[in-house]
């Protein structure tokens, strides 16, 4: 999407909608959650596009603290709304992720799912996720990408997401750009058009 693109009304008016859509392809679950098992075990963790916050409400469940920052306010509304309705208590802020409200050194682990390809200044939303995460701290993110195999079918996919307006990167490139440390990097779902990448600040 393009600079001048208003993410937050396009977000807002899809956020009713959005969760449901979620729950209907159980798979796009299981691909965010391939990020909770490279997540420290304990401490303070940020996602970063919680969306409806069906991600978030594990990460309450198992951390002391988790914070929710989305550009979107109905988002952050789905968010929680379904975080009450489960009992849980959680601080979700209202921010960009170029300009995270945060002090250096602040969180454990970091996740975005899904939202790193919407974000136009790639690297800039890279260097404040790394300022924001403490000595040893990872940064989890899984999003559709290029297929390094080339495979006609994930390219498709990855080309379909441009068109919408993503913007396809590596990660791994810009994750080493802004110092941190590259610990796993690979593809999966459906052509391989899906990556994972965990970075570590070291």
């Amino acid at each position: 999407m393009s600079k001048n693109f208003d993410y937050e009304r396009f977000y807002d008016l899809i956020a009713p909608v959005y969760g449901v859509a979620m729950r209907l392809i159980p798979v796009w679950r299981h691909y965010t959650e391939v990020v909770l098992s490279w997540l420290p075990p304990s401490g303070a963790v940020l996602e970063i596009g919680p969306g409806p916050g069906l991600l978030l409400t594990k990460l309450v469940e198992r951390y002391s603290l988790a914070v929710g920052l989305d550009l979107s306010s109905g988002m952050l509304r789905q968010a929680q709304r379904r975080l009450r309705c489960a009992h849980l208590s959680v601080r979700l802020v209202r921010a960009e992720a170029t300009h995270l409200p945060f002090p250096a050194g602040s969180f454990d682990g970091i996740v975005i799912t899904f939202t790193f390809s919407a974000i136009p200044n790639g690297l800039a939303a890279m260097e404040e996720m790394a300022r924001v995460l403490r000595a040893g701290g990872r940064l989890t993110l899984v999003d559709a990408g290029m297929p390094g195999d080339g495979n006609p079918l994930g390219t498709g996919l990855a080309r379909l997401w441009e068109k919408f307006g993503d913007f396809m990167r590596d990660e791994a490139a810009l994750m080493r750009e802004a110092g941190l440390e590259v610990i796993e990097c690979r593809e999966f779902g459906a052509f391989n058009s899906i990556r994972l990448v965990v970075g570590r600040q070291p």
